[in-house]
This record gives C-alpha cells, structure tokens and sequence, in this order.
C-alpha cells in the first residue's frame, strides 16, 4: 500500500484525504455547535484517522531509514531541521 493510490484495497482514504478529513472533525469539535452523539461519532472517527496517519507515516519513516542505510547496514538518518 502506498500514500499515492487513490484508495487502498481496504478503500482507506489517501494521506492528504485522511489529513483534511481530520482538519475538518477538528474544526467542527472546536466549533462546539455539534450535538453530544454527532460529537462522538466524530471524536471516533478522528481518532481512527490519526491512528491511519500515524501507521503511514511510521512506515515512510522506515523506508526512509532504509533507503539511507550506509555500506555497512546502519541507517545514517539525520534528523531534518528547519533552518
């Protein structure tokens, strides 16, 4: 599975999708003017999509590391800063 296919197997949502679904719950939570069960049912389903977005970007972070593997195995990984 990739960040880049449209939707996964499962019919998950892409990495961007996922990130602006969850933008939206967040605003509509913060907004306060969401009933208590609509309220949950969003509180459940960003915390599902943060979970998503979570997994994803651990498994680019790995591949990362091992695309940048130095000649005797052992990840070089720099830490990227914002200069």
């Amino acid at each position: 599975m990739t960040a880049t296919k449209k939707k996964s197997e499962e019919g998950e949502p892409r990495f961007e999708e996922a990130l602006a679904e969850l933008e939206e719950i967040v605003r509509k939570l913060e907004a306060g003017d969401v009933p208590l069960e609509e309220s949950l049912a969003a509180f459940e389903r960003g915390v599902a999509l943060v979970r998503l977005l979570h997994g994803r970007l651990d498994a680019v972070q790995e591949k990362i590391e091992e695309l940048t593997r130095g000649e005797q195995g052992k990840a070089q990984a720099r830490p990227f800063h914002d200069e």
